[in-house]
């Protein structure tokens, strides 16, 4: 679309005189959807076109701008990095001079070349013999000594519809997917329930259901859209805890390596229990649960689906997340280790949404200029420290 020379101009001095401009005014400005995509575009285009003094501008470099801004088409990254981050750091972390910093940053040092796996769609089934098959955008047919008829579509992922046991005596044949770090994949099962599975995550299933109830082993993160069947519920089995569930949408969230569980409903109705001391949680639309396995205790908080749920359609969402929750996503997406040189960064705090497809350099290269972080990567190690 077409933006007015005022929007223009105040989005050039958000992105070169931040430090300028009273906060109040920027946060009414940015409540404009339009203007967030506005942001986005023209930082994209300012990149493009190498632009030193972004606030003054001749006409013709203006005009060549706004042509520029009109014709892109594709989102890359929302400017809510460079706004909303930048108003929400200047809080917590006493920003007073981004813009400096944004001009100053060693780009050669950042944006080192290192080696790691390429995140894509990529997983391996473990058959019920403990047969393996690396999974794939590909579409084939997939049989072992047990189970039959698995299809694998390029687009879909795998699909248990047509599944059969190739000597059905009526007792239960489990397989699992494993995605790898920097992975993902979809899964159909049996029943038609559809299953978002996540980097570095396990999921256990039967080829068929049978009994009184449908129940999956989950280690890891999963996006479920459950067929309904009020004559079997659908169970999710954790570590310590499962979810009931009838028929609805909802995001599980129980990495090993995390103390929390996170349960968050996006629509339909569940219950979360406790093994332990059999505490049960009933869940309504827009609310998440949150189970700490080393205190045991149980916390139900109304929450924005969009930074739970975003990752299955490809995109990573933070809402004041802070830097060592966010580098363990990216840790799982991008293969990395991370090494702190500093405690205390930790615990800053950030906002925004990027493309899960983005390479990592060019992450980092954003969270630092809004940021007082740095970043050095070294092979597969990312090193983050303060700024001096």
């Amino acid at each position: 679309m077409r933006y007015c020379d005022e929007d223009i101009e105040f989005a050039g001095q958000i992105l070169t005189n931040r430090e300028e401009l009273d906060d109040t005014a920027v946060e009414l400005w940015m409540k404009d959807k339009e203007h967030v995509r506005l942001l986005d575009e023209l930082a994209t285009v300012r990149e493009r076109l190498a632009v030193e003094e972004f606030g003054h501008l001749e006409m013709e470099e203006l005009t060549r701008l706004k042509q520029s801004v009109a014709d892109r088409r594709s989102r890359r990254m929302t400017l809510r990095w460079s706004v909303a981050a930048s108003i929400v750091l200047i809080a917590a972390l006493f920003i007073g001079r981004m813009v400096d910093e944004w001009r100053n940053l060693d780009e050669e040092r950042l944006i080192a070349q290192t080696e790691r796996i390429a995140p894509g769609v990529k997983a391996e089934l473990i058959l019920a013999t403990g047969e393996k098959v690396c999974l794939g955008q590909k579409s084939e047919m997939i049989a072992g000594k047990k189970e039959i008829g698995i299809r694998n579509d390029s687009l879909t992922g795998l699909d248990y519809a047509m599944a059969k046991m190739q000597n059905d005596d009526g007792e239960a044949v489990f397989n699992m997917i494993r995605v790898p770090i920097g992975g993902f994949y979809q899964l159909t099962l049996a029943d038609g329930t559809r299953v978002w599975l996540n980097s570095m995550t396990d999921i256990r299933y039967p080829v068929t259901f049978t009994g009184e109830s449908r129940e999956v082993y989950l280690k890891g993160e999963a996006y479920f859209e459950v067929s309904k069947d009020t004559s079997k519920p659908f169970i999710v089995r954790l570590n310590g805890s499962k979810v009931t569930v009838l028929g609805t949408s909802f995001n599980i969230k129980a990495y090993e390596d995390e103390n929390n569980i996170y349960t968050s409903l996006v629509q339909g109705a569940v219950r979360f229990t406790n093994d332990g001391n059999r505490e049960q949680v009933e869940l309504k639309p827009g609310m998440q649960c949150i189970w700490n396995s080393v205190s045991g205790k149980t916390e139900v908080y109304e929450v924005d689906m969009e930074q739970f749920v975003s990752w299955k359609d490809g995109r990573f969402v933070f809402e004041l997340i802070t830097l060592d929750a966010m580098m363990r996503q990216l840790k799982r997406w991008y293969d990395i280790d991370v090494v702190y040189q500093d405690e205390k960064v930790k615990t800053y705090e950030f906002w925004g949404t990027i493309d899960r497809n983005m390479d990592l350099n060019k992450v980092l290269s954003i969270v630092a200029k809004v940021s007082k972080v740095a970043f050095e990567v070294q092979g597969k190690t990312v090193f983050v420290s303060a700024k001096k």
